[in-house]
């Protein structure tokens, strides 16, 4: 069962299923069974809310600012996804957040070793676990590292609520192992569009450094190699790219995409 999904930030992003207890899968009216991905409510929602969204400073690069940093963050998601679900006719709640430090995290899906900076989104308790190291808090300001692993982990949660996650859980059990690694890979292409979209709606707020734009920032994804199951980073570009223009979930129906975009 997909019940932990984790954002690896380093250089690239990656997403891989790992398995955690179950939970309740829905918080509202939800679609079910294939309309869940090509028929979802979230892709008439038109674009995300116009907002401000301030990042706080990391104070001389310690840890000691970065709880308030992703506290004031996950209160920027919840002011983008709350009005978006609510549009679709589907019930929001926010995840929980925890930060962690060190070389693993223990979480209520297991204890995963990490490194850099990560999102774990554990279905068990509906909770994304952050991990944050030195380098990524050193270089937030150039390339918004936290805020992407997070607004990944925001994005895992709404496609539990949207009913997505909990379609290829069903789904997958039904498919071949080439089935459901191409699944994956369409439900994880998703989950990067739908980080395109927020963080394109507020970009202009968020204050980055002139040297290191938009183009760099969605660019580095293709600066590694890639991992099956989560899309190539080619296809990763293009979603987040496709996101980030449109500022809005409607242009994240991976599952009717050409499988050119998919794999």
């Amino acid at each position: 069962m997909r019940t932990l999904s984790v954002a690896l930030m380093a250089g690239v992003l990656m997403s891989m299923p790992l398995t955690g207890a179950a939970s309740a899968d829905s918080a509202g009216p939800v679609p079910s069974g294939s309309a869940a991905f090509t028929k979802n409510p979230i892709y008439k929602t038109g674009k995300f809310t116009s907002q401000t969204c301030d990042e706080p400073g990391i104070s001389g690069g310690h840890f000691d600012s970065v709880e308030l940093y992703f506290e004031n963050m996950s209160e920027c998601l919840d002011r983008a996804w709350g009005p978006q679900l609510k549009k679709a006719g589907i019930r929001y709640s926010k995840p929980k957040v925890k930060v962690t430090y060190g070389s693993q995290a223990k979480t209520a899906c297991g204890t995963y070793q990490l490194d850099d900076v990560f999102s774990m989104y554990c279905k068990a308790n509906q909770t994304i676990y952050v991990m944050v190291a030195e380098y990524g808090v050193r270089n937030e300001l150039d390339s918004p590292r936290m805020l992407e692993s997070l607004s990944i982990g925001y994005g895992y949660h709404v496609q539990r609520l949207i009913g997505v996650l909990p379609q290829e859980t069903r789904a997958a059990k039904t498919l071949s192992k080439a089935g459901a690694v191409a699944l994956s890979s369409k439900v994880s292409l998703q989950n990067i569009c739908f980080v395109g979209a927020f963080v394109g709606s507020v970009w202009d707020s968020l204050g980055h450094s002139k040297a290191h734009g938009s183009d760099w920032f969605i660019g580095q994804h293709a600066m590694e190699g890639e991992t099956k199951g989560n899309g190539t980073f080619k296809n990763r570009v293009y979603w987040e790219t496709r996101g980030f223009n449109a500022e809005s979930p409607d242009v994240c129906n991976t599952f009717k995409a050409p499988a050119s975009r998919v794999a």
